[in-house]
């Protein structure tokens, strides 16, 4: 029998890992919490010995989001993804279900985007505000779920909450994203945006690698 939490490895490198994130677990670990980094490290452990292993995060995907996330295994390697992800190296793709359709079937959205007072949310503006940062993101339209749009959407800067804040904005709130006006709930905890494909080059080998994450059938999902 599968172990539900399990990480689910999608392509396995030296000093690194791609796995599948699921919905509704936080990436950092928080306390005594279920995320993705405790799980790692009891995934990681060796038999017999105390020592916690070491899990690098690389990069983030919010609770409700699931899909490619990259987990460095040690330091050095932690290092190197971090500065790709810095010099804008690693290539992102997501899918995004809306209810409402974007401005047209392909375009970009650019905005400013900053936190909220309480911190935990992101507001955007289509003019500069102080402390805003400029974010622009590229969609285009790859299919229908019943009524739904199906959109791919490539981030070309990498904000708090960017894709959520962004489809709002412009009128197409994610399917189940309630905190940033969507009018259906979906399943606790997640919301129809998944990181569906990471493309970025192997620190060690100099390897391009593009890692696809398994396709989700929404429509089913939302049956359940």
């Amino acid at each position: 029998m599968t172990n539900p939490l399990q990480l689910e490895v999608l392509h396995e490198g030296k000093g690194y890992v791609v796995i599948d994130k699921s919905p509704g677990i936080a990436v950092e670990k928080n306390f005594n919490n279920d995320t993705v980094e405790a799980r790692a490290q009891v995934q990681w452990s060796r038999p017999r010995s105390t020592k916690v292993p070491f899990v690098g995060i690389a990069h983030r995907l919010d609770r409700p989001v699931s899909g490619c996330l990259i987990l460095a295994k040690n330091i050095s390697t932690l290092r190197l993804l971090n500065k790709a992800f810095e010099e804008k190296k690693v290539e992102k793709t997501y899918l995004a279900r809306t209810a409402a359709p974007l401005p047209a079937e392909k375009g970009s959205l650019k905005h400013y985007l900053a936190r909220d007072r309480m911190g935990r949310k992101a507001v955007a503006s289509k003019r500069p505000l102080a402390g805003a940062k400029e974010s622009l993101l590229h969609y285009k339209l790859v299919g229908r779920v019943e009524e739904d749009h199906l959109y791919e959407i490539t981030p070309v800067t990498g904000r708090f909450h960017q894709i959520r804040v962004q489809l709002a904005t412009a009128g197409a709130p994610i399917v189940g994203d309630v905190a940033y006006g969507s009018e259906r709930e979906y399943l606790p905890e997640c919301i129809c945006l998944r990181a569906s494909q990471i493309g970025f080059v192997d620190p060690i080998s100099g390897e391009k690698i593009i890692v696809d994450a398994p396709a989700v059938d929404w429509a089913t999902i939302a049956a359940i």
